[in-house]
């Protein structure tokens, strides 16, 4: 460009420089007009234009503010391309930065008008470029390629490299979204070519067609290429300044490795990019981050997190009016609703979605829809209908050289022929899963393949091949699992515990009893084990500087949280708790509560993302299972529950030998029995002494049923023992076995038990080196609704010397660095269990909460933590067998063994039996015969009034309290 010295010194670009600093619109038409006379009007424009244009990539409000400057000029100077020129400004602005493509279209047409009205063909053309790209997001790609034609043909006869490289790019977006991916990196090449002969500024055209190259590639399934081109755009765009662009780079990134199934990977770079767009103001970016993000919740199993996302992302676009990403939130809503049984709703999302593509005739997105439709067939049975959708849907795939798409599709149609026994079918199907997915390195489709294989092969009898199969389907599945934060892993394996319990349910066949427990160890609790293996720290702290605005958010959040909680306390009375209160402000500041509640989890759970290197260490992802024989002594057996197809299975492990055994009963019979047990302990707190003494009969009558399905058929396995240790599994993690029946005594009365969430925690729980001495010991009452708190509390000091503290006399603060350095904890208070989200399930601490969100902040050296209060050891049962609540958090601290409480515990009875529990401590007893001898003194104590007497033998007052972890000396 030539550039014109101005006699007042001021080049062009000196100009525009001043304009742009100058602060308000008032002063920079004064500017304009000292020197209208002076200057080229298109020589500034063209400078404006480079600036805005420039800016829409990492300043949007200057970039608008730039183009408003350019559309002023024009009006100033009376110069129409000034002025058609600050329309396309406005244009891009309004497509690129703020995505109203409607609005965009319509500035770029009145351009376009105003440069042929001036016979200038090549910036009509130019004006006609940014018609493209909004054209293609509304869905109208014939007219977008019928728009880049024409101006091609334009730019090419005037050698106008610049702008062909632009077009050609936009171009090759418009055959992306319309599914076209080889003939996008067709076009791509051809920009490439035309940048090559800029003779200056080809970086940024570079950049951007990696960046577009990156997206056909990853459709086409060439994620190393994919990944390579992603890659050089994000140093270039870094290199240029360019922070939206490398945002948009690392959010394309992020679809590579979700594709790829690195989760963890994938809502980092999500996250980080989107923190870009909220800061530059990009609200359509940041939520279409959000659609991408919900991507990965779906594989995390998170449905009502997707939902919600979805639900927001419509609303948006449906503003917007980008259909197109409206019907992709449509399919990630219904294979949510489909995963949630909610078929239904599932198949009317699917049904809106696939409008929405054919509208466009977008032949690629309406396959996709209609597979998922085939899936959601399938899970209502209809076997032959999904397979007459594949059969359409196939040739979509491979025409446009989709492989994963396609896989996805043999997939599913694999699995009909299996369930239709059309087994020859059903092997070529797997087979060609199998082979993309171990050419692609994807081992979701490896897993599923080799676990239909499995299901071949047994299904044909040949056992030895079809173990050999769930084996390196376990294998893939440990390889997805490895690369989750550790938070997210119980619910992504939710949905895979069935090839776990094939496995262990094959072992059991072919009497391969220890390999069928090494199978269910690693079926279960593998969250609480890789903390302990790993020493993992799920602690709220700042360990780069990136976390500082989010754990000082944290803090915040966290601290507002408390305030309302203590503020809806004191106005409600305990026994209200978790109803709908009738007062509306109640019921507000209940929702805001929630609320809060959800949004510090979900930045919790960011954080740990952030700083999951384990999750990237391929080292950390094999799952083992730790020894358990070593650990056993002479006199103790271990009983680990199992549930394969609803059976329960339970594997007796002595220090010299494992068996394993098939029970005669199913997990609903079980279930069944547990409610009318639960029936039978909450009317106890409501009964009277006499009518106490009946609910013991008929309690004896159910835990006698239970003990018959659970422990009668292998009675005679534990008699030369004197300790049970207890695996549970399922919903027998929410049954007492110390009170089970046999008809004469209770299980108690024969054993001394402990129990752990797997027995692969034996190991840790034994190792863990307490402190050499030191207790706290705390007692709080609640108001005074709990008076024997204090008293318990104060007994425990005196028993064991220590010194007590009360009520109010310490906060949560205090209370982690007092707890640190104890061999002894004992938390005398009242417990809230927290169903709807563990992670705020706690402990009433001073004037607040110690939550299990507190707990994972604690570092212990404690023999022995014991919580006296209500439900502290119930917990919320999730995917793969893992328990989330207070006692995974203690065991996460590192607490050697835990006292806690299955059910809401009697104030003055529970005083009455830790008193005689740290007695027996004190004289030397170990915690498993300490607690066994308070309880079994407990239900033969004789009273002065025989009916309280005969009451308190009810389990409801002996049996609440159970030991975890290591049951040795304290």
């Amino acid at each position: 460009m030539l550039v014109t010295t101005l006699e007042t010194g001021l080049t062009p670009e000196q100009l525009v420089e001043q304009l742009l600093a100058l602060p308000d619109g008032d002063a920079q038409k004064q500017l304009i007009q000292a020197h209208v006379a002076q200057f080229s009007p298109e020589e500034v424009a063209e400078q404006l234009k480079t600036v805005s244009d420039r800016y829409i990539r990492s300043d949007l409000q200057r970039a608008r503010q730039t183009a408003q400057l350019l559309t002023q000029l024009g009006d100033l100077t009376g110069n129409l391309c000034s002025r058609a020129l600050g329309l396309l400004a406005e244009a891009n602005v309004q497509s690129v930065g703020l995505r109203n493509y409607q609005n965009a279209i319509e500035l770029s047409v009145e351009s376009a008008e105003i440069y042929g009205q001036q016979h200038r063909p090549v910036l009509q053309a130019r004006a006609k470029t940014a018609q493209i790209f909004p054209l293609s997001c509304l869905g109208q790609y014939e007219n977008a390629v019928k728009t880049a034609e024409q101006i091609l043909k334009v730019f090419s006869e005037h050698n106008v490299w610049y702008q062909l490289i632009v077009t050609t790019t936009n171009l090759s977006i418009v055959h992306s979204r319309h599914g076209e991916d080889a003939k996008a990196l067709e076009t791509l090449d051809q920009a490439n070519i035309f940048c090559l002969r800029l003779e200056s500024g080809r970086e940024r055209h570079q950049a951007l067609i990696q960046l577009n190259r990156a997206v056909s590639l990853r459709n086409l399934g060439r994620f190393d290429e994919a990944i390579t081109a992603n890659q050089t755009a994000y140093t270039l765009f870094n290199q240029l300044g360019q922070t939206v662009e490398a945002a948009r780079s690392r959010q394309s990134l992020a679809m590579i490795y979700y594709v790829l199934s690195r989760y963890n990977e994938a809502l980092a770079h999500l996250d980080q990019a989107q923190t870009v767009f909220i800061k530059d103001g990009r609200q359509r970016d940041a939520m279409l981050a959000e659609l991408f993000i919900s991507d990965c919740l779906l594989q995390l199993r998170r449905y009502q997190d997707v939902l919600d996302k979805c639900q927001q992302v419509r609303r948006l676009f449906g503003e917007l009016g980008e259909k197109r990403v409206m019907a992709q939130a449509f399919i990630n809503e219904a294979v949510a609703y489909t995963n949630l049984e909610r078929h239904v709703d599932a198949l009317t999302s699917l049904q809106d979605a696939y409008q929405i593509f054919q509208n466009e005739d977008n032949q690629v997105w309406m396959a996709m829809t209609q597979l998922e439709m085939a899936a959601v067939l399938q899970r209502q049975g209809s076997q032959t209908e999904s397979i007459a959708i594949l059969h359409v849907i196939l040739p979509v795939f491979a025409a446009h050289a989709l492989v994963v798409e396609e896989a996805q599709a043999h997939l599913l149609a694999a699995r009909a022929a299996l369930t239709l026994d059309q087994h020859d079918q059903a092997l070529v199907l797997i087979n060609k899963v199998i082979a993309v997915g171990t050419a692609k390195n994807l081992p979701s489709l490896t897993y599923y393949g080799q676990q239909l294989l499995g299901q071949l092969a047994e299904a044909q009898g040949d056992l030895t091949q079809a173990m050999t199969r769930y084996d390196q389907a376990i294998q893939a599945v440990e390889r997805l699992r490895g690369r989750l934060m550790v938070e997210f892993r119980a619910d992504f394996l939710a949905d895979k515990q069935a090839v776990y319990e094939q496995a262990v349910r094959l072992c059991l066949t072919t009497n391969q009893a220890q390999l069928g427990l090494d199978y269910a160890e690693r079926a279960k609790s593998r969250s609480l084990l890789d903390l302990l293996a790993y020493r993992l720290d799920l602690s709220i702290q700042v360990r780069q500087a990136t976390d500082q605005p989010l754990v000082e958010e944290l803090v915040a959040m966290r601290s507002e949280r408390d305030r309302l909680y203590r503020r809806w306390e004191s106005s409600e009375d305990l026994q209200l708790r978790g109803r709908m209160a009738s007062d509306g402000e109640q019921v507000q500041m209940q929702q805001e509560i929630l609320s809060l509640e959800k949004r510090i989890t979900d930045l919790w759970h960011k954080l740990l993302i952030h700083n999951a290197d384990y999750a990237r260490d391929a080292a950390l992802w094999q799952v083992r299972t730790e020894p358990v024989q070593p650990y056993l002594p002479a006199n103790t057996v271990l009983l680990e529950y199992f549930i394969a197809d609803g059976e329960i299975l339970v594997f007796v492990v002595t220090a010299n030998s494992v068996t394993a055994h098939a029970l005669a009963c199913q997990q609903t019979q079980v279930q069944q029995l547990l409610q009318l047990w639960q029936v039978n302990l909450n009317r106890v707190p409501r009964s009277t002494a006499s009518q106490t003494v009946k609910l013991i009969a008929n309690a004896k009558v159910l835990l006698q049923r239970l003990y018959t399905l659970l422990i009668g058929p292998i009675s005679a396995c534990l008699t030369p023992h004197q300790r049970l240790i207890i695996v549970p599994h399922g919903p027998l993690h929410y049954l007492p076995f110390h009170a089970l029946f046999d008809g004469e005594r209770y299980l108690l009365e024969q054993y001394e038990l402990s129990y752990l969430p797997g027995a692969s925690l034996l190991r840790y729980c034994r190792e863990v080196k307490p402190a050499s001495s030191g207790a706290f010991i705390y007692g709080h009452s609640l108001q005074g609704k709990l008076p024997n708190t204090l008293y318990e509390a104060t007994m425990i000091a005196t028993i064991l010397g220590e010194s007590v503290t009360l009520e109010a006399a310490t906060d949560v603060a205090q209370l982690q660095s007092q707890m640190a350095a104890c061999r002894i904890i004992h938390l005398a208070t009242h417990g809230d269990f927290r169903a709807d989200n563990p992670l705020f399930s706690g402990l009433v601490i001073g004037d607040g909460w110690l939550t299990t969100l507190d707990i994972f902040n604690l570092r212990l050296q404690a023999s022995l933590v014991t919580l006296s209060a209500c439900q502290t050891g119930r917990n919320v049962i999730q995917g793969g067998d893992e328990l989330a609540g207070l006692m995974k958090a203690f065991l996460s601290a590192g607490a050697a063994s835990l006292v806690l409480s299955y059910w809401a515990v009697e104030d003055r009875t529970t005083a009455e039996l830790m008193e005689v529990f740290y007695q027996h401590l004190a004289a030397g007893l170990s915690k498993g015969a300490a607690l066994r001898a308070a309880q079994l003194g407990f239900m033969r104590v004789q009273l002065v009034d025989d009916s309280l007497a005969e009451a308190r033998k009810h389990p409801y007052f002996w049996a609440p309290f159970f030991l975890v972890g290591d049951s040795g000396a304290l």
